[in-house]
C-alpha cells in the first residue's frame, strides 16, 4: 500500500487522513479511540509491510523486523530528519501494540469504539518478556524524544507514560517527561511542580543522571521565585488602599447594632404587654346564655366535651398559650394580639406558623362538629 505516493505522501497516511476526517463528524462515537496516543491510533492503517512482519511466525523474526525499523528511525534522528524518525518508530511499534478494526464499512461509517480492539502481544516466556519490556522502553522514549523535537509535548508526554508503565525504574522516562512539561511557553506553575516530582523521581532512581540533578536544581530556583514574586504581588494587591472609610464602616454598624437592639426591645415589650393582658375570662364549662345563643348561632355545640375542650386550646393557641379569655366567642374571634412590628423573616414565620396552627385546629373542631351532626341526624 505505501507504493502507491501522491505528491510523496503514501496512500495509507492519505487514507488516515481521510477516515479521522469521517470521524471527527461522530467523535462521541469513538471517544476510547481518540483517547489513545496518536503513535497508536495511526496503527489502525498499517502498510503492507507492517502487516506482512505481524505474520511472522516466531517472536524473534517479529522482534528482528522491529529492531531494524528502530535502527532506521535512529539513523533518521541523527540526521534531523525528525518526521522520518517518528513514523519508523511507529512502525517499530506496531508489531507487538496496535488497533485491529472489524468494520469493513469503515470508509463510510468512520471510526466506531464498537468495532475497535487493542491488542498487545504476549510474550511466551520470561526471557521474551524481558527482552520486549527493554525494548519497548527504549522505543517508548525514542518516540518521545523525537516529539520533543518536533514542539509535540502532548505526545512526548504520552511517550513517557507509557515508558513508566512498563518499567518505574527507569530515569530517563521521568526526566524526559519533566522536559515535556516545562518546555510550552504556556507552562503553568503547576506544570512546574510536575516537572519538579519527576526529576526527583529521576534523580532518586539514578543519582548519577548528572542533566536530571541539574534542571531538578533550576526547577527549584524558578519555582521559589515565582512564589516569591506571588507573594509580592499579592501583598501589594491588599496594601493598595481601603476601597471604603473604616470610620463610615464603623458607624453604620453601630447605627444597624442599635437599630437591631432597640427592635428586639420593642418586641420584648409587646409580647409582655401582650401576654400580660387581662380580658374577663371565657368559662367554656359553664356558658352564659349570651354565650350558649351565640355558639346556636355559630352552630356550635357548647355542650360537647370536646368542643369545648377544644375551644379552650384555640384560645391558649391564639394567645401564644397565655391565659387571655374573652366575654364572648364572637370578641374571641375578633380581638387578637398586638401585633408585634418585627421586620425580620424569622418573626414572620413564627406568626405563619401560627396562624396555621390555629387554622388547623379550627378544621378539626369543624369536622367534629360536622360529625357530631350526621350521628344526631342518624339517630334522629
Amino acid at each position: 500500500m505505501d507504493k502507491i505516493d501522491i505528491d510523496g505522501t503514501p496512500f495509507s497516511v492519505l487514507l488516515d487522513r481521510a477516515v479521522k476526517i469521517k470521524s471527527s463528524q461522530s467523535a462521541h462515537l469513538a471517544q476510547k479511540y481518540n483517547a489513545l496516543p496518536n503513535f497508536v491510533q495511526s496503527s489502525l492503517f498499517p502498510s503492507d509491510e507492517v502487516i506482512n512482519a505481524r505474520n511472522l511466525g516466531s517472536f524473534t523474526e517479529r522482534f528482528d523486523a522491529a529492531m531494524a525499523w528502530k535502527e532506521d528511525g535512529n539513523a533518521a534522528y541523527r540526521e534531523g530528519r525528525f518526521d522520518v524518525a517518528l513514523e519508523k518508530y511507529k512502525m517499530s511499534l506496531t508489531l507487538f501494540r496496535y488497533v485491529e478494526n472489524s468494520n469493513p464499512n469503515i470508509k463510510n461509517e468512520g471510526i466506531k469504539d464498537e468495532y475497535l480492539r487493542e491488542i498487545m502481544y504476549v510474550p511466551k516466556n520470561n526471557d521474551e518478556e524481558q527482552q520486549l519490556h527493554q525494548f519497548l522502553v527504549k522505543l517508548y522514549n525514542n518516540l518521545a524524544l523525537t516529539s520533543l523535537k518536533r514542539n509535540d509535548h502532548r505526545t512526548a508526554i504520552q511517550a513517557c507514560d507509557c515508558a513508566i508503565k512498563v518499567d518505574r525504574q527507569n530515569d530517563k522516562s521521568f526526566y524526559l517527561r519533566a522536559q515535556a512539561r516545562i518546555a510550552p511557553k504556556s507552562a503553568s506553575a503547576i506544570d512546574e511542580e510536575l516537572a519538579m516530582m519527576d526529576l526527583r523521581a529521576a534523580v532518586t532512581i539514578n543519582p548519577h543522571n548528572k542533566q536530571a540533578r541539574k534542571q531538578l536544581q533550576e526547577a527549584r530556583l524558578r519555582i521559589r521565585s515565582q512564589r516569591t514574586l506571588d507573594k509580592n504581588a499579592f501583598a501589594g494587591l491588599f496594601n493598595r488602599g481601603e476601597v471604603y472609610d473604616t470610620n463610615e464602616l464603623d458607624e453604620e454598624k453601630d447605627a444597624r447594632r442599635k437599630c437591631l437592639e432597640n427592635d428586639r426591645i420593642k418586641v420584648k415589650e409587646e409580647s409582655l404587654k401582650s401576654r400580660d393582658q387581662v380580658v374577663n375570662k371565657v368559662d367554656f364549662r359553664n356558658p352564659t346564655e349570651k354565650m350558649l345563643a351565640s355558639a346556636d348561632a355559630m352552630g356550635v355545640d357548647l355542650s360537647d366535651p370536646q368542643t369545648i375542650e377544644m375551644l379552650e386550646q384555640m384560645q391558649k393557641e391564639k394567645n401564644g398559650g397565655a391565659e387571655v379569655c374573652y366575654d364572648s366567642i364572637e370578641e374571641q374571634q375578633t380581638i387578637s394580639t398586638a401585633e408585634i412590628p418585627n421586620k425580620y423573616s424569622s418573626t414572620r414565620l413564627f406568626k405563619l406558623v401560627r396562624g396555621a396552627t390555629m387554622l388547623c385546629v379550627a378544621l378539626i373542631v369543624y369536622i367534629r362538629l360536622l360529625n357530631s351532626f350526621v350521628q344526631y341526624q342518624m339517630n334522629a
